[in-house]
């Protein structure tokens, strides 16, 4: 039996060229922030607020940077999670909003059954979180 090399010169040209391209546009890729994730701090979190016209009252933001919960001016709570490179904020009525803090975790349980629940790791659990009673006292 023979063996044929199925490969001649012009497809292992056109091989290298493709790599070449794929190449290309993951460095391209990587120079315009693709693989870039942003953070919540207390800047950004007064930042969301400030776009709603109110204030932050108090937060808490979890130990990687990627999700928080604050008590906004008004009484209601705003969740901010980090979705890629940019973050996303949700507002809801404190009455709403069911929490349970145990052990450094924060658990938070939406009325909107279309909004995932909230977990995260937390380094302390300051008072006002221990006071808030909306929809549940927090544990």
């Amino acid at each position: 039996m023979d063996f044929q090399n199925p490969f001649g010169a012009a497809e292992l040209i056109e091989l290298g060229g493709s790599a070449a391209v794929v190449l290309l546009m993951i460095g391209v890729a990587a120079l315009l922030g693709f693989r870039m994730s942003a953070r919540i701090d207390d800047a950004e979190l007064a930042r969301l607020a400030d776009a709603e016209g109110l204030h932050v009252n108090g937060s808490v933001i979890a130990q990687n940077g990627r999700s928080a919960l604050a008590r906004l001016s008004d009484g209601r709570v705003m969740v901010a999670r980090v979705m890629g490179a940019d973050v996303s904020a949700r507002f809801a009525a404190a009455n709403k909003v069911r929490l349970d803090v145990k052990a450094r975790r924060l658990h938070a349980t939406f009325a909107d059954v279309g909004f995932p629940p909230l977990k995260m790791k937390i380094d302390d659990s300051p008072a006002w979180l221990n006071e808030f009673s909306g929809g549940g006292a927090a544990k």
